[in-house]
């Protein structure tokens, strides 16, 4: 940590657990290291106090609260006594309930129902993830650290200083809670922020350029070496980034005051000799770049040289023509004289620069437009990205130019199902123009990258699933709507055969009732002498109340046989009409198998189109 070591020592102390600093902003132009001062903070809170709880969203602008409070949850870091894996479980069950709740309330059209439901929902989720780990909820020290907090939206500010801060109050985990913010400067809308939130005064940390040592330090750290450290000082104003971009792309070619070409005039070139040595370098800037401007210039000088010197060669017309598009083109013997003369006063230098020549006039060739240059600059990170990504990743002037570039562009992308990827030549190249000081990436790029990457698995592994689930159900459904086909076409077969060839009729019998006087009489007139003669008993009784009962209901037994039917005598209009609703039938059942087919088909190709994208990392570890 160069040059910062006094203002991380105090927010350290201060943000502990017997620390009396409550709220800090760190203060600096862009480049100055907030960023990088920020993550330091966040590493050493996370390692001094072991039941600390770091909150800090990814930087950078968010397009809406959602993707916001998913990077909340996302990005929390922890103390060694509080277990990850349940900051973890608490992610992956936030990500969920904001999907449900994100649902609800766009229907009911609630804004200030969803602000209260995702904070509630957050902090008792944190809470109840510290509980599971056998912490108590008054011995945590959370920490919240938010960068740049100036590009957040108004939607994130509000939810922030209202739902969030209302239910933190009432919250035991967050009463040692801590805050650390960074902007470029302070606002007055940020100070509405603060004074919103309820922060009486809020600590201002201005983060102090670096000076000649840390420029040094700095510098080596990076793998260069230099020795002037106050002159990098004072050209970068002691930027981190302005730094890097100069150490990069260093400006050391060829001085106005120590001209390396100052030999020429020792050389018998007539064709020279009327220029001054500052105009024979302005031409040897010029005759290393097929196409020469100020911004192709300012690869072999500084970017004021460059503009003196494409200005005082345009106005050079037996040296340079002028291009509709507003290049110039060096005569070709110029260009080649000056060129052999840089050989033979420095071979090792003019072959640097005639390497840097070469990279540049091939980039330039494949992205014409300087304007757009930053874009494959960033695109080179990624070994597959999408339109969706892009769109998360960059604001929507740069999503739009990059959509643009990407649609125009056919033969310097790799087009895979909707996913991009440069050209292996034309990354190589793009890569050879980064290292020459073409451009750096946008920061934390990759990071964010990662991140997304990471929620575009999830997501595609639940929509692999729903997919699967919907295929399983149609090729169930095809596979029963093909076995009525087969069960209906079968009986349709069975009734034109029961038409031509009737089956015989089997007889019936047929069952009734019906008295028999005789018996009747019989049984009565033995009843009655069993009562009057003595030699009849109890069993003649009996016997004569049977016969009576049968007398009564006397079984009948009728023998009935059909007539055999013949072919001529069947319906055959209802025939006919039960063989026309069997094939309408069968018809449509054959007519939703085909419609099933081609469903299915399209769902093999959307399983195929997310297998192919999950194996397509943005970015390979």
């Amino acid at each position: 940590m160069f040059g910062r070591v006094k203002e991380l020592q105090f927010v350290k102390n201060g943000y502990s657990q017997f620390g009396h600093l409550r709220s800090a902003i760190a203060l600096g132009p862009k480049g100055m290291g907030k960023s990088t001062f920020l993550e330091e903070v966040k590493k050493v809170h996370s390692e001094n106090e072991k039941t600390s709880v770091v909150i800090s969203p990814d930087s950078g602008q968010f397009g809406d609260l959602t993707s916001f409070l998913s990077s909340m949850a996302r990005n929390i870091t922890c103390g060694k006594e509080i277990r990850g894996n349940e900051l973890g479980k608490f992610a992956r069950f936030y990500g969920s309930q904001l999907v449900q709740i994100e649902s609800t309330t766009r229907t009911e059209n609630d804004l200030e129902e969803f602000n209260h439901k995702t904070a509630e929902h957050f902090v008792t989720g944190l809470e109840d993830a510290v509980i599971n780990c056998g912490i108590d909820l008054n011995k945590i020290v959370p920490l919240l650290i938010i960068d740049d907090i100036e590009m957040l939206d108004d939607s994130i500010h509000e939810w922030l200083s209202n739902s969030f801060n209302k239910r933190i109050r009432k919250s035991s985990l967050f009463e040692k809670c801590r805050f650390l913010f960074s902007a470029n400067q302070l606002e007055e809308r940020i100070e509405k922020f603060f004074s919103k939130f309820g922060f009486d005064k809020i600590t201002e940390i201005n983060i102090p350029p670096f000076t000649a040592l840390d420029c040094v330090q700095f510098a080596n750290s990076k793998g260069y070496e230099i020795h002037d450290g106050e002159d990098h000082r004072t050209k970068s104003q002691g930027n981190p980034l302005k730094l890097l971009n100069i150490l990069k792309k260093p400006t050391t070619i060829i001085k106005q005051e120590d001209n390396v070409m100052s030999n020429l005039d020792k050389i018998d070139t007539p064709n020279f000799s009327d220029f001054t040595e500052k105009e024979l370098n302005y031409l040897l800037f010029a005759s290393y770049p097929s196409k020469v401007n100020r911004y192709n210039l300012e690869f072999f000088c500084n970017s004021r040289d460059a503009a003196f010197c494409f200005n005082w060669l345009k106005r050079q017309k037996n040296l340079a023509q002028l291009q509709p598009d507003g290049d110039l083109l060096m005569m070709d013997d110029f260009r080649t004289q000056m060129r052999e003369f840089h050989k033979q006063e420095e071979p090792e230098e003019a072959e640097r620069m005639s390497t840097i020549a070469t990279i540049i006039d091939t980039f330039t060739s494949i992205f014409p437009n300087p304007n757009q240059h930053w874009i494959p600059v960033n695109l080179q990170l990624f070994d597959s990205f999408t339109k969706n990504l892009c769109r998360k990743l960059f604001n929507e002037l740069e999503c739009e130019e990059i959509i643009s570039l990407l649609d125009q562009s056919e033969n310097i992308f790799n087009v895979t199902n909707k996913q991009y990827s440069l050209n292996d030549d034309i990354k190589l190249v793009t890569q050879r123009f980064i290292e020459i000081g073409g451009g750096i990436p946008k920061d934390n790029i990759i990071e964010n990258a990662k991140n997304e990457w990471i929620k575009y698995q999830e997501e595609s592994t639940e929509k692999r699933s729903n997919l699967e689930q919907e295929r399983s159900n149609l090729e169930e459904e095809a596979f029963d709507a093909e076995k009525q086909i087969i069960s209906l076409d079968e009986l349709k077969k069975q009734l034109f055969d029961n038409y031509k060839n009737p089956p015989s009729q089997k007889s019936k019998r047929e069952y009734s009732f019906s008295t028999s006087v005789i018996l009747i009489v019989i049984g009565l007139g033995t009843t009655g002498a069993s009562l009057f003669v003595e030699s009849l008993g109890s069993y003649h009784a009996a016997c004569g109340i049977i016969l009576t009962i049968f007398g009564f209901f006397w079984p009948n037994v009728e023998v009935r046989k059909e007539a055999m039917q013949s072919a001529g005598n069947a319906p055959k209009l209802a025939i006919e009409t039960q063989q026309r609703s069997l094939t309408h039938r069968m018809s449509g059942l054959a007519s939703r198998i085909s419609s099933i087919r081609n469903n299915l088909e399209s769902l093999n190709s959307n399983i195929e189109s997310l297998d192919q994208g999950m194996n397509a990392p943005y970015i390979s570890e």
